[in-house]
């Protein structure tokens, strides 16, 4: 058992590790889109509080 295990996990390695320079590549061009997306989730959380906040005001107009 010990001999398999040893050799998936180097099977493993060698194959992210060729990778490996890929990923950071990656990392540091995607910052416009971390950017981005973290901008539309801001966004789309204070449209939903504004669509909330006048559904609310709907609500409390039609009682009085």
């Amino acid at each position: 058992m010990q001999q398999f295990w040893t050799g998936r996990v180097a099977q493993a390695t060698a194959k992210y590790g060729e990778n490996a320079p890929m990923a950071a590549v990656c990392c540091n061009a995607c910052r416009t889109c971390v950017t981005t997306n973290i901008l539309g989730v801001a966004m789309a959380g204070i449209a939903g509080s504004g669509y909330a906040a006048v559904r609310l005001a709907r609500r409390l107009a039609r009682r009085s």
